[in-house]
């Protein structure tokens, strides 16, 4: 017979009524014994079988020990008295010193009769289970038990010197055929398909082994059966045909009916017992393998007689029986764990040097290119298949279609599917008319491992089919019998005869190392793909740090680091040229600023055609652009003709976007030593000659003279103005809104500060805020921030306006002042304004100078519940081993990203890495610099929580923030 099963042949109806038949016929007892139930708390027999009258001489009726004292009946109480029945075991029968008291009855026979029963005993809640079984027997059994108790020993080493699990079964069923005397043991294994098969047999003289290879379907043994030799470990049977005997009353005093799982004496059920007469077997031990918990398999003792006395089993020899079950289900257990650990070790082994190879070369399809033969191996598999993100990789035979397109069907697959938390395992992917992959036709079983917790990354293996001829102990065929309650359910089968079935539809199973090894595999390519897009991001980073985005230049804290190493070597044979190119802010007026930028690119490649392999070019923001010119000698006039050589370079046009554009540069010059022999120095020199060249009309190059360095003064009275500022009342705040990109509403302010000088106007922080760093005014100008924004907030507070919290930039020096913390907590209780209302935001720059004295500052803010945000991300050195050390909540991504990452794929490449970098580290994610509904729409597409810009509103006045709110929300909401 061809099938694509696994033997099923009843339905699934049928299947849970076979489960719920009775493994066990409540309420009787086997008769060659008898039973007492104790009331523990009164010391009564509450229950007793019927058969007991056939046992004790003169008793006739066996309701005179119902409700009658047990002392009355039993002796020996007062050694193994009420402490004693109450402290028996739950889970198993001991023996215990009780004697029957016959001379109630039948003084004449009391001595002789007593002496031939046993008690074994076992508790089950306030109850006491009482089993008097037959001791004696003829001296021919007799000598024989005692013959075979003193080859114990031998039977012992001989399982013990198995060198593998199926010497060892073989070994096993010898032994304790042998030992027990039963005609037929077998050892039966439970497949994961729930069906068994006969693994190992051995017979008496007499009889030959029929049932070794045959397999027997899940409902021989039923699941309520599995459950109950999971509990009752030794099971006997003594006579198939003898009937049982019931227990008297029927129910116990509060009417339920007893459980008899822990009882040697309980009855079986009919269908049992049909089941076990159609297989020839009059008598029955069996004795479970429990490994790790679960039912491995039965050794199963069948007699062709009945085991009743004189050749009832004894407890000696179930003593014996039960350790010998125990010694096999440690060895089959140690033979199974030893399988397991070769195994194991030798892929994890494999994985350990798949995993240092990646490591060093790092290309995951490349080197699993190279490997897949042997990752195919260990896993016994045809198909290999890996999604880590973008990364998608497939290998193997018989494949349709492309790796995303395989790929996107093994995932369609797993959506069809409960989600796991770990590996779903098939092997039954042919059971239908096609197969279910058609991308991989050939695959029977598929194993798959996925990490739900992070979308899109998973791997999987896939086996071919396999087909078994499996020999089956009878067709599984049952006839159905109608009950008068009008279940049904199926009666025991009358035949064992070999029966040949074809398996086909389904790989070989899958097993629970099959399962850790797939997930030890995706968790290597997992982290190593980490690592590679963390390296990248660190390079990227660390490339960003030292160079401007738009022309690829140095910055200009790469430059001024790699200057000031030189002037500190004491390399003087150098140029200081500051470049400026004239009149750029018309360009970007008028032509806007993505003109502009192709402008500085362009001219970025004319600057870098001109200036030699050991000359510096960096770009210090905007049109400015630094040289550091190498030359022989500190000479002014070889700097001038250099200078010559790069307005040749700038003068002819630039061709942008159809335009014809003509520029200039203006070029400041300043040679160390005489100019000044630090950065600091050399710079604002440099500038200063700058600012002379433009004096002078712009598109010429000025060397530095000590006369120009009168011109500081307008800077000193501009420091002077500052220092008057706060005394005055000349700052003033604006507040910029923070929109969230999914609901579009507003969810914060940013307070920026502006000083209304009385002679030159409005001005930025950007003119005014180093120039207060460097005078020590930060702080009271940081101070005035805080205050005033605080201030605002409790007056919008005692309106209707919604509490909104805002943000607040501190400066390096304010954040290292020793009582910062103390200052803000107190100004948060003077104004009535809870904690969670306020955000401080600092620089990259801040925390790189003092990162200790930063992050400690950092966690009393927070500890206080005011939280903090890093400014500017990705203009500094943007470490990712700093950024994980810091107690932030937020990351702002810098402007300069945004307004490029729509023109530049590098530039939106970085920002798409660092928007998942912040995700990854539970961080809320604020775009600085919005400017369009494109740059809007792309940042929340990616994940961006929150966008800051000109698209939603320029800083305004407290007065206008309410109208400003209504005004994003309204045009947001259409």
């Amino acid at each position: 017979m061809n099938s694509g099963g696994h033997g099923d042949t009843i339905s699934a109806e049928l299947e849970k009524s076979c489960a719920d038949e009775p493994i066990q016929l409540l309420g009787t007892v086997q008769a060659y014994g008898f039973l007492m139930v104790v009331d523990l708390a009164s010391q009564h027999i509450v229950q007793v079988s019927a058969g007991i009258v056939r046992h004790w001489p003169g008793l006739g009726d066996p309701a005179r020990l119902v409700n009658a004292a047990l002392s009355d009946w039993v002796a020996g109480l007062e050694a193994s008295g009420p402490p004693d029945l109450a402290a028996l075991p739950t889970s198993h029968c001991v023996g215990l010193r009780l004697r029957l008291r016959i001379e109630q009855t039948s003084p004449a026979d009391a001595q002789q009769v007593a002496a031939h029963w046993e008690c074994l005993g076992h508790r089950l809640g306030a109850l006491a289970l009482l089993e008097w079984l037959p001791v004696a027997g003829d001296i021919d059994d007799a000598a024989r038990q005692s013959q075979a108790f003193g080859d114990f020993a031998d039977v012992v080493a001989r399982l013990r010197h198995a060198e593998s699990l199926g010497e060892f079964l073989d070994e096993a069923t010898q032994a304790i055929q042998q030992f027990s005397g039963f005609d037929r043991v077998m050892i039966y294994r439970f497949l994961p398909d729930g069906c068994g098969e006969v693994v190992a047999e051995h017979t008496s003289a007499g009889y030959q082994t029929k049932y070794l290879g045959l397999r027997f379907p899940a409902s021989d043994i039923p699941s309520q059966a599995r459950a109950l030799y999971l509990t009752n470990k030794l099971r006997l049977l003594a006579d198939v045909e003898a009937a049982m005997d019931p227990l008297l009353p029927p129910t116990l005093p509060d009417g339920a009916q007893l459980d008899q799982s822990h009882c040697i004496l309980r009855g079986l059920s009919p269908v049992h017992l049909v089941y076990l007469r159609n297989m020839g077997v009059r008598a029955t031990m069996t004795m479970s393998i429990v490994c790790e918990g679960t039912l491995w398999g039965l050794i199963a003792c069948h007699h062709h007689q009945a085991m009743t006395p004189p050749r009832h089993i004894r407890s000696g020899l179930r003593q014996a029986c039960d350790l010998l079950a125990e010694i096999a289900t440690m060895r089959i257990a140690a033979f199974l764990n030893l399988e397991s650990v070769r195994r194991r070790l030798a892929l994890d082994r494999l994985l350990n040097h798949f995993n240092q190879v990646l490591l060093q070369d790092g290309d995951i399809p490349i080197v699993l290119d190279v490997w897949l033969p042997h990752l195919l191996r260990a896993f016994d598999a045809t198909n290999l298949g890996v999604q880590i993100g973008s990364l998608v990789y497939v290998g193997g035979e018989g494949r349709h279609g492309s790796p995303h397109q395989i790929v996107d069907e093994v995932r369609a697959t797993l959506d069809m599917q409960e989600r796991t938390p770990d590996v779903r395992m098939r092997d039954d992917l042919l059971t239908g008319e096609r197969p279910a992959l058609a991308s991989l036709p050939d695959a029977a079983g598929m194993l798959v491992a996925h990490r739900y917790e992070e979308e899109g990354i998973f791997c999987f293996v896939t086996r071919r089919e396999v087909v078994q001829q499996v020999h089956w102990g009878g067709q599984p065929a049952k006839e159905r019998v109608t009950l008068p309650d009008g279940r049904v359910r199926l009666e025991p089968r009358r035949s064992f005869a070999i029966w040949q079935q074809q398996v086909k539809g389904h790989s070989d199973p899958w097993s629970p190392m099959d399962a850790e090894g797939l997930q030890s595999l995706l968790r290597i390519l997992s982290e190593v793909n980490k690592l590679q897009v963390n390296r990248k991001l660190q390079e990227t980073l660390h490339w960003r740090a030292h160079h401007d985005h738009l022309t690829g230049l140095y910055n200009r804290r790469a430059m001024e680091d790699e200057v000031a190493r030189r002037l500190e070597d004491g390399q003087f044979n150098t140029a200081l040229m500051l470049l400026d190119l004239d009149h750029f802010k018309k360009v970007n007026d008028t032509y806007g600023h993505e003109t502009g930028d192709q402008v500085l690119q362009q001219l970025t490649a004319r600057l870098k055609a001109v200036v030699r392999e050991f000359d510096l070019l960096a770009r210090l923001g905007g049109d400015e652009f630094l040289l550091l010119l190498q030359i022989p000698h500190p000479s002014a006039a070889i700097a001038l003709t250099f200078a010559e050589r790069l307005h040749q370079a700038v003068s002819g046009p630039f061709h942008i976007n159809g335009q014809e554009l003509r520029l200039g540069i203006s070029v400041g010059i300043a040679i160390p030593p005489g100019h000044g022999r630090t950065v600091s120095e050399l710079l604002r020199h440099a500038d200063l000659a700058l600012y002379q060249a433009k004096a002078l009309g712009r598109s010429r190059s000025v060397v530095f003279e000590l006369a120009m360095a009168s011109d500081q003064l307008a800077y000193y009275l501009l420091e002077r103005d500052l220092n008057e500022a706060v005394e005055r009342d000349q700052l003033s705040l604006v507040f910029q809104p923070k929109v969230d990109l999914n609901s579009h509403k507003v969810v914060g302010l940013e307070a920026l500060v502006r000083w209304n000088h009385p002679t030159r106007g409005q001005n930025s922080p950007a003119a005014f805020i180093p120039i207060a760093e460097h005078s020590d005014q930060i702080i009271a100008i940081d101070r005035w921030v805080m205050r005033s924004a605080i201030a605002e907030q409790a007056r919008w507070r005692t309106g209707d306006m919604a509490r909104l919290p805002v943000s607040i930039n501190l400066s390096t020096v304010d954040i290292l002042s020793p009582n910062l913390v103390v200052y803000l907590t107190q100004l948060l209780r003077d104004y009535g304004v809870p904690p969670d209302a306020l955000e401080i935001e600092v620089t990259e720059s801040c925390i790189m100078r003092e990162l200790a004295p930063t992050q400690s500052v950092l966690r009393d803010l927070n500890d206080n519940g005011i939280a903090t945000a890093l400014d500017d991300f990705g203009t500094g050195f943007s470490s990712l081993s700093y950024l994980r050390q810091l107690p932030l909540q937020c990351l702002k991504i810098d402007q300069s990203f945004t307004h490029s990452m729509l023109q530049d794929p590098n530039a939106e490449t970085l920002t798409e890495a660092i928007v998942a970098m912040g995700l990854a580290l539970k961080m809320v994610i604020v775009a600085e610099g919005v400017e369009t509904r494109e740059q809007m729409n792309w940042l929340q597409a990616h994940g961006c929580h929150i966008g800051q810009g000109y698209f939603f509103s320029p800083p305004v006045p407290p007065e206008d923030v309410r109208h400003v709110i209504d005004r994003i929300e309204m045009r947001l909401a259409h």
